[in-house]
């Protein structure tokens, strides 16, 4: 099926990467909604506002257009993300570490950074263990995306290539005009977009398919928990630094984001298979499962075999080498005897190398609670 295409951009933006409220977006063009739709758009630049401004001079009504879009949604069809979710109830996945020697202990929650408007509430345990702590820690703040000019050009100097370099140059020729051209049919191509890296034009495509989606409100778990953090006056810690996450969204090599932009725009117009895919990472993590894997639900047999490296890499890029220093951050709170409760993407504890598994090799007593 070719949404599994999809499967690896979708958990990095769901789930290994931070991601920010849309707000009421959802009705506006990719240019309008890049400022919301993940960690890589928070910052509204004179650079999107120019390519509405272009687009909309310059670009014609193409049969791409007709076919990608509809009335509910100028970003093309739709999908109602109730009708895929099959969990009524949340209970994410919620372990307890204890250090042995010292009895001091945190709880890890596992995230999912998008969320269906059904949900409303967390339950009592976890909200309990909340109330009782001091601080938060999670992926990184991105309240400072919206508040920090600073963060907003560290963000945007991680997006764009440093070396004089164009995406023109990473990607094939077929694949750039493919992907030009569907940009140019939602209104959202200029040329300063070619300044970007592969990595966000992935964003990009993935960001469409997240705002085609019906009853989602774009705001997980970690938002939820910054905001009533920031709310209560409980301290917030950033697990990693900015450049971590911009390092994460650009882990491909050039001839994976090639294969990806390329197998992504031939299946933008399946949204229901990508509504499939999204709800049954959401049921999992709705039941608790910890074992939510970043290849769940990749079709590792299409993968051609000269790009199974590149996945390999890619991989360890966004998951096995974040979860290492997850774990190393989750011990120093644990050791600074700090009463926190430490969230990453659910991603982050699948497998002998999730985040728990670290902590239990570390010496320090897992507990699986919920």
């Amino acid at each position: 099926m070719k949404m599994k295409k999809f499967a690896v951009v979708l958990l990095t933006v769901a789930m290994s990467l931070t991601a920010v409220s849309c707000g009421d977006e959802k009705e506006s063009s990719l240019s309008d909604s890049q400022a919301e739709s993940s960690v890589a758009e928070t910052t509204e630049t004179e650079t999107t506002t120019e390519a509405e401004e272009t687009t909309a001079e310059n670009t014609e009504t193409t049969t791409t257009e007709s076919e990608n879009q509809d009335e509910e949604n100028p970003l093309g069809k739709t999908a109602d993300i109730n009708d895929y979710i099959k969990s009524t109830s949340v209970n994410p996945p919620l372990w307890k570490v204890t250090d042995p020697e010292t009895s001091n202990s945190i709880y890890l929650l596992g995230t999912i950074h998008m969320l269906p408007e059904s949900v409303s509430e967390y339950p009592d345990t976890l909200m309990e263990i909340y109330s009782n702590c001091d601080s938060i820690a999670v992926e990184y703040d991105v309240t400072a995306l919206t508040e920090d000019a600073s963060a907003q050009m560290e963000y945007l100097q991680g997006m764009i290539y440093s070396d004089n370099t164009t995406i023109k140059d990473h990607i094939s020729e077929e694949t750039y005009s493919k992907a030009k051209g569907y940009f140019e049919s939602l209104g959202a191509y200029s040329e300063m977009l070619d300044q970007y890296t592969a990595g966000y034009w992935i964003n990009q495509l993935s960001s469409v398919m997240y705002l085609r989606l019906k009853n989602m409100n774009y705001e997980g778990t970690d938002t939820y928990f910054i905001n009533k953090a920031k709310e209560d006056g409980k301290d917030v810690i950033s697990i990693e630094e900015l450049s971590v996450q911009t390092n994460a969204l650009n882990a491909f090599s050039d001839d994976y984001a090639d294969y990806n932009i390329s197998e992504m725009v031939d299946s933008m117009n399946e949204i229901e298979d990508f509504a499939q895919t999204y709800s049954e990472m959401y049921d999992l993590w709705a039941s608790g499962d910890g074992e939510i894997s970043v290849d769940m639900d990749t079709d590792i047999d299409e993968i051609p075999d000269d790009l199974m490296d590149d996945h390999a890499e890619y991989v360890q890029v966004v998951i096995t080498d974040r979860n290492k220093n997850m774990a190393e951050k989750a011990s120093e709170i644990i050791k600074e005897n700090k009463n926190c409760l430490f969230m990453v993407g659910s991603a982050h504890y699948a497998g002998e190398n999730g985040v728990d598994n670290l902590l239990e090799e570390m010496g320090y007593t897992v507990e699986k609670i919920a």
